[in-house]
């Protein structure tokens, strides 16, 4: 073979090689669009607090019985809460306590398991622990202080009232439990 014949074919190789290397470099970049440069975000030297809910009170009626267990006496209490769905728990835990001597707590061993406003009405489920129980004028006064509590609240048409999960006929065994229990008509 001569030298020019030889010279040429080297050159072509030389020439595919070349540009093999080229697309090599430029991999799958296109150059027809630019690509954005992105600038960092300053880290902030401070976590920004949530604000927080401000805090409502409410005065509220409370009920309770005379210590002799002969009739229902009025309190009037005060509430503090962020939102207004913890309001009802809050006042039916009012009627758990009392500072004066000369009353009793009816609902002093009763715990509300849940308090819930649905669109039918206000859902409570409560239980007792042991001795929390009354006798049929006991029952009726906890039973009208039940009512009187949760029907002070204007948006409450109605009372759903479960012990321990289920629906009952009879929370203490003495008075028949409607079910729901629904807002006296005014008079």
């Amino acid at each position: 073979m001569n030298w020019k014949g030889l010279a040429l074919i080297l050159m072509v190789v030389l020439m595919i090689s070349g540009c093999g290397q080229k697309q090599a470099l430029q991999g799958n970049v296109s150059t027809s669009t630019p690509i954005p440069t992105v600038e960092p975000t300053p880290t902030p030297t401070s976590t920004p607090k949530a604000t927080p809910i401000p805090k409502k009170t409410k005065q509220i009626k409370v009920y309770y019985s005379d210590d002799n267990l002969m009739g229902l006496v009025e309190k009037v209490a005060t509430v503090t809460y962020q939102n207004d769905a913890d309001l009802y728990l809050l006042a039916l835990e009012q009627l758990k306590k009392t500072d004066d001597p000369k009353l009793t707590a009816l609902f002093e061993k009763v715990t509300f398991k849940q308090v819930s406003m649905e669109k039918d009405g206000l859902h409570v489920d409560l239980t007792w622990s042991e001795g929390g129980q009354f006798g049929a004028p006991g029952e009726d006064f906890f039973m009208k202080a039940l009512e009187q509590t949760v029907f002070q609240f204007p948006e409450v048409k109605a009372l759903f009232v479960k012990k321990d999960g289920k629906q009952v006929e009879s929370l203490m065994g003495h008075m028949d439990l409607p079910y729901p229990i629904v807002r006296p008509a005014k008079k």
